[in-house]
């Protein structure tokens, strides 16, 4: 829509491709692992009872919070918030403002006041989808494109306050680590976006609430596309939302993975998700709130079948509390796209839960205001982390520290592997996931040198990857992350269950069984060989022969959350506990904790050697 010199336009990423087809082997194996998700989530999803529910709710609370790296919560520092200007119109005023939901890390808005704010309004958090406002290298900011949501609210009496995103803020950040940019340690270090705008709209709430004209206990809300995501989020994790009405931003696992919508979208819209969820439970957490779940019958980035999918479950949960008169379903005809039709029933539904008014909605909601007069900063301030905060959002693991015994090191080792089994490497409770998906596993030769020694060559086996894309293939690994995985954690669990079987078959007693694999399956290598049995060791003649490591984890292969559990360097110590493991041509900086522990606790802590590093 053209506002005099000035144009927005709303897009969403990847919406133009045509073709979400993958290779039919790949398209079983993860319709099998939707499947095995849907039936557990739909077990949780019917509750016998109330208080069943009221138990679980919790858990599934922190969980989330904990996929969207909010578990434990960042510190609640001071906004400092500061209102740049003030747009004076003859029905309510806007104040274009700044705060900081952790120190540099700005959030810009507008906040939309009715003209009687004598006593306290309910207010609204719009929270916006993607649409980009700038005029040549200047960003107003995406909130400008949804002023008409804000001057509806304040005509009629709430307060809204309209917040910009990471990507197409006035700061702009990005969305894009996995989508674009091949950031594939945002899923080591179980980093998402989405975290960062739930944080952002969880302390719009607290600002909200720190103004006198703004009653704390009725907040509502809303926000389409990009904006309907971060809706649930916060509706979801934070009991303030009173009312919610996501509008195009949700469906169900079956329809991102299976049927391919996952690639009309970026990072935003998902949670890293160690714990194997499917989207409607993420709904369920609003009952009993009021929420009227929105969408159109032709938005092919959040199609219909899943849509209603998600709300037939969730409303199975509004039942079981008492509380069916609370949740709406609003379909449209129309695209993905921000119509009239979707708006006038989400302003009734604020209007009813926190007004109580109920009647018809007949002024639309229009532009009024030009985006540059919008715009929070003159100039971007200096201490912004908001382009960075993909670097420091999550805490990762600090260098190990050095154990005082053998026992206590051998203590640190097991607690290692339970927390990379319950975060990086869970089973999926498929024991046959080569055959589902054959070619994309770890490929093995076996052979004697000339010293008789048993060798293992481990190599990486492209299989139905080979002739794809670098697109298709990065939203196939995308595909991957959605139902708890990444595509080398699904190799190193197969490598895992090849090395036991070897292990098992060797005849241990004429020579050693020589493991060797570099660059990438060298990393897999190790983590294949921590989840094997400990006690598999002792009784045979194993090394491992490893060549090209990278640094860190910030390099090569992803696995869920491994950044949090666990550094490379102290893995690979791990693994060298009970059996040799010699290291070549790689950072030497990959023995330096190995070193200490020597040191400390003498040779019989790790029998990790390095030939050379890296020139």
């Amino acid at each position: 829509m053209a506002l005099g010199w000035f144009v927005v336009f709303s897009y969403q990423f990847g919406i133009q491709a045509a073709d979400w087809a993958i290779p039919p082997e790949l398209q079983d194996y993860f319709e099998h692992q939707v499947e095995s998700i849907e039936h557990r989530s739909k077990q949780i999803l019917y509750p016998e009872s109330k208080e069943s529910w009221g138990r679980k709710a919790p858990e599934l609370r922190r969980q989330l919070a904990e996929m969207l790296g909010l578990d434990p919560m960042p510190k609640r520092t001071p906004l400092s918030p500061v209102v740049t200007k003030t747009v004076h119109h003859e029905l309510y005023t806007v104040q274009n403002l700044h705060f900081q939901s952790l120190p540099g890390l700005y959030v810009t808005g507008n906040l939309y006041l009715p003209k009687d704010t004598s006593t306290p309004q309910p207010a609204i958090l719009y929270v916006c989808g993607h649409a980009s406002a700038k005029k040549g290298n200047i960003s107003f900011g995406n909130k400008t494109a949804y002023q008409h949501h804000g001057i509806w609210f304040a005509k009629h009496g709430f307060v809204c306050l309209t917040i910009d995103t990471i990507q197409l803020g006035e700061i702009e950040g990005t969305h894009h680590g996995t989508y674009r940019y091949g950031r594939w340690w945002w899923n080591s270090k179980g980093y998402t976006p989405a975290g960062v705008e739930a944080w952002n709209g969880m302390r719009a709430l607290d600002y909200l609430q720190s103004r006198q004209e703004v009653d704390p206990d009725r907040l509502g809300i809303t926000g389409r596309s990009g904006g309907g995501v971060y809706s649930w989020w916060v509706a979801a994790l934070d009991e303030r939302v009173k009312v919610a009405v996501p509008v195009a931003g949700i469906t169900d696992l079956r329809n991102y993975v299976v049927d391919g919508a996952v690639e009309g979208h970026c990072d935003c819209m998902f949670m890293v998700n160690q714990y194997r969820w499917d989207y409607p439970l993420i709904a369920s957490l609003i009952a009993p709130r009021p929420l009227l779940v929105a969408n159109s019958d032709k938005d092919s980035i959040f199609p219909l079948d899943g849509v209603i999918r998600t709300h037939e479950q969730v409303r199975n949960v509004y039942n079981i509390l008492d509380a069916s008169d609370r949740l709406g379903l609003l379909i449209t005809e129309g695209p993905h796209k921000d119509t009239q039709d979707l708006q006038v029933p989400t302003f009734r539904w604020f209007q009813r839960w926190l007004k109580g008014i109920d009647e018809p909605v007949t002024v639309a909601a229009l532009k009024e205001i030009p985006p540059d007069q919008l715009r929070v900063f003159d100039q971007l301030p200096a201490d912004e982390i908001v382009t960075s905060v993909d670097s420091s959002f999550i805490k990762v693991e600090p260098n190990g520290a050095i154990p005082k015994s053998m026992d206590e090191w051998e203590d640190q080792i097991s607690r290692r592997i339970e927390a990379l089994k319950a975060h990086s490497f869970a089973e999926s409770g498929d024991d046959a996931v080569d055959e589902i998906a054959p070619g994309l596993f770890p490929f093995w030769q076996y052979h004697r040198n000339a010293q008789n020694a048993s060798i293992v060559e481990i190599t990486e086996r492209p299989g139905v990857l080979k002739d794809l894309s670098p697109h298709k293939i990065n939203q196939i690994r995308r595909r991957y992350m959605l139902i708890g995985q990444t595509l080398d954690s699904t190799r190193v669990l197969e490598l895992s269950r090849t090395l036991q079987r070897l292990i098992s078959e060797h005849n241990h007693k004429d020579s050693p069984l020589i493991i060797k694999a570099e660059a990438n399956m060298a990393v897999n290598a190790i983590y294949a060989g921590l989840l094997l049995d400990p006690g598999i060791w002792k009784t045979t003649k194993v090394k491992f022969h490893l060549s090209h490591l990278p640094a860190s984890h910030m390099e090569g292969p992803d696995y869920l959350n491994i950044m949090k559990v666990t550094r490379l360097p102290e893995s690979l110590a791990s693994l060298a506990r009970y059996i040799e493991v010699v290291v070549e041509q790689s950072p030497q900086s990959l023995n330096e904790f190995n070193l200490a522990l020597v040191s400390a606790l003498g040779v019989d802590a790790s029998k990790l050697k390095m030939v050379a590093e890296f020139q």
